[in-house]
């Protein structure tokens, strides 16, 4: 990460990076957010937005009549933005000592659709405030909308973890899920999605592309022997958590022989799918294939266990 000056471990623990300041070569410094996609017309604090612009703390984005528009984070991050939304960036922090990048977003009306990712070497806190209820993310995607007219919240949940902070209860969606909160109401309780509404947000989801957190099974063979880590629905958690791994393997002769994981913590196990319980702190789990004509492949994702999630 390129700084203009040393920063001693007694200083300051996270960086609130200028969005529109420098960009490292590193994908270690806070996200800088720029537009990727308009249509129609588009403003950013009431003057028209152009593709590639910037979008810097506490800007708004306005898209009104049938104008939209897509932001695109350095880090991975992606919001389509709706018709008639309002949508203001509350700033990007970078925790470097965490590997952690904090998203903070306020939705003062309309509706978005998001993905809130970063690349499996780092850790995210993805938050959007509605009328000062916090729906909060370690990695998801989702759409948001509110209805500024009849003080209404909507989430439709597709994958991932969700937490909505209502003060007195923070409500732990699960995937497929939806939440219909009236602002002021007593706490809705989450129910599932229809099938038709899930089918469309996954077409969107398509359509925007860049997505870290869908798993595709691969089960092409021939060419190099190619793995990912899937399972896993959030790689940030509370200790002692417990988290869910499978193998995605391509490529190679198409027959497996022998699947191995390493947790970090001196522990491992065999099988395309594994469970492990982790204590606090943060953990590098590898996953090592070999098939049987002996090509072998890695690949590792981070864990991060801490006393208190969402915080």
């Amino acid at each position: 990460m390129q700084l203009t000056k040393k920063v001693s471990l007694l200083g300051v623990l996270f960086y609130c990076i200028s969005l529109a300041g420098v960009i490292s070569a590193h994908a270690e410094d806070a996200s800088v957010v720029r537009v990727t996609r308009l249509d129609g017309t588009v403003t950013k604090n009431g003057v028209p937005l152009r593709k590639g612009d910037a979008i810097q703390r506490d800007e708004k984005i306005d898209t009104k009549g049938n104008s939209a528009a897509v932001l695109t984070w350095s880090n991975g991050s992606i919001v389509e933005i709706y018709p008639e939304t309002s949508l203001i960036l509350r700033g990007v922090i970078f925790e470097g000592d965490r590997k952690l990048e904090k998203t903070l977003l306020t939705l003062e009306k309309g509706r978005i659709f998001a993905k809130a990712q970063v690349p499996e070497h780092l850790f995210s806190h993805f938050e959007i405030s509605v009328v000062n209820i916090p729906i909060m993310t370690p990695g998801a995607e989702f759409a948001l909308k509110y209805d500024e007219g009849e003080k209404k919240i909507t989430v439709w949940f597709l994958i991932g973890a969700m937490v909505v902070d209502m003060g007195t209860n923070r409500l732990r969606l699960q995937e497929g899920q939806q939440i219909v909160q009236k602002v002021g109401g007593s706490i809705a309780a989450p129910v599932q999605m229809d099938s038709k509404t899930g089918d469309a947000l996954m077409k969107v989801s398509k359509r925007l592309g860049g997505s870290l957190l869908i798993e595709e099974e691969t089960v092409s063979t021939g060419g190099p022997l190619k793995i990912k880590i899937g399972g896993v629905k959030s790689r940030r958690g509370d200790a002692p958590y417990i988290a869910k791994f499978k193998a995605i393997v391509g490529g190679g002769s198409g027959k497996v022989k022998s699947i191995r994981w390493a947790f970090g913590d001196g522990e491992g196990a065999e099988g395309k799918e594994a469970q492990h319980t982790f204590t606090q702190g943060v953990y590098g789990v590898v996953l090592s294939v070999e098939d049987e004509n002996g090509q072998k492949a890695t690949a590792q994702l981070n864990i991060s266990v801490e006393e208190a999630h969402f915080h």
